[in-house]
């Protein structure tokens, strides 16, 4: 009595949250860098100040990189628990592309032929085929010029991370479901000593700081939440329902949940006062906190996952799912639509007018959010059924 099935197939909707309000977030931190309006609210007479969490906001794609990894393993976390089915390689390799590469493209071509190239950006040919070259086979963010420099829409280096993940991932997920201490700890392993090293070794690390080494320990940390997870669904969904695993469990997430946030703040406090001093210490400390920050983030969806229905309804509802139906084209246009919108239509004093920094905000959000519904449901889901059909079809003959 009181037993349930546990979640062998179906998404974790609390999930859906997590991916819409990190997406949010970043998108909110690259607007303010253009408009700069004042990151607090008044309630009360009371001002609540939110400029530390704007500040630092880019931290999200940390989570978005641990939640990548959380739901590549699922399936495979499923197979070792349960036997169901996972994706071949090809297969595996064939949705990533449909997943992403339609919408990446667009962004790339559009902004190429649409801005860069009426607004010569660049200084000759060869910086200009090395650009397109580099952009697309994902690996621009091996050289400087073409990561840190590139007019091509700067925040396409997280998708060419994730790519350069995907290429490695069959093979570690099979190798994590034979040995998963060993090489989900060689991966964390990996990661911190890349950072500690290159920090030891060089001057600067605006190169460095978001290179995909950097991020194996977000990876592992992901990939660790899935096991845990599916293997405490299973144990507390076969629990009776007034079992010590359902007590523990109703008392416990909540509390976890809220040391994440507590834990999420202040590691947000900290990285803002670092990166008040300059850039390099930004950097440095951004690394640093990189372990942690993972932690209070895989911290935060287990126990998100494990809440009560009631409270997980704050992350998993309609709008939330619709935001993060639309997420990956939102985080991909919201940038260029900010910087096009404040260089193109608003005057040199609008970091001085507040008006214009609320007019400025609400504009960017809107048309970035409408630019991000009509890529989803106009290219990347039609394109997304168009090769399925041409996969299907390919197997039949």
């Amino acid at each position: 009595m009181g037993v349930r099935e546990p979640n062998k197939q179906g998404a974790i909707g609390v999930l859906y949250g997590f991916r819409a309000l990190m997406v949010l977030f970043v998108c909110n931190y690259h607007i303010w860098q253009r408009g700069w309006l004042g990151q607090y609210v008044t309630l009360f007479g009371t001002r609540i100040d939110f400029d530390f969490w704007t500040r630092s906001s880019y931290l999200f794609v940390d989570g978005m990189l641990l939640l990548s990894g959380f739901l590549l393993y699922l399936p495979y976390a499923r197979q070792t628990e349960y036997g169901t089915a996972v994706p071949n390689v090809l297969r595996f390799y064939w949705n990533r592309v449909a997943r992403i590469v339609p919408s990446y493209l667009a962004s790339v071509l559009i902004v190429l032929f649409c801005i860069a190239l009426p607004q010569q950006a660049y200084s000759d040919a060869a910086t200009l085929n090395r650009d397109i070259l580099t952009h697309l086979t994902f690996t621009f963010t091996f050289f400087p010029e073409t990561y840190l420099f590139t007019p091509l829409n700067g925040v396409l280096w997280t998708v060419a991370i994730e790519v350069q993940f995907y290429i490695l991932f069959p093979w570690l997920a099979k190798a994590i479901q034979k040995r998963p201490a060993l090489v989900l700890c060689a991966l964390g392993f990996a990661g911190v000593v890349f950072r500690f090293v290159v920090a030891r070794s060089v001057s600067g690390l605006a190169m460095w700081v978001n290179q995909l080494p950097a991020f194996l320990d977000v990876y592992a940390l992901g990939m660790l939440g899935t096991i845990l997870f599916v293997k405490l669904d299973r144990q507390i969904a076969q629990a009776p329902a007034h079992s010590l695993w359902r007590r523990i469990t109703a008392v416990a997430a909540p509390l976890l949940f809220a040391a994440g946030c507590w834990a999420l703040l202040s590691l947000m406090h900290i990285q803002t006062d670092n990166g008040l001093i300059d850039t390099a210490q930004l950097h440095l400390s951004q690394w640093r906190l990189r372990l942690p920050l993972a932690l209070t983030f895989v911290t935060l969806m287990l126990s998100a996952a494990f809440l009560p229905r009631v409270l997980q309804k704050l992350l998993d509802n309609r709008l939330m799912r619709f935001l993060s139906t639309i997420s990956f084209n939102l985080y991909i246009w919201h940038q260029v639509i900010g910087t096009q919108l404040a260089a193109g239509l608003f005057p040199s004093t609008l970091h001085q007018d507040a008006s214009l920094k609320i007019v400025f905000t609400l504009l960017s959000f809107s048309l970035a959010i409408l630019a991000a519904m009509a890529v989803t449901y106009g290219l990347e889901q039609p394109a997304s059924r168009l090769l399925k059909k041409v996969r299907l079809h390919t197997l039949k003959q």
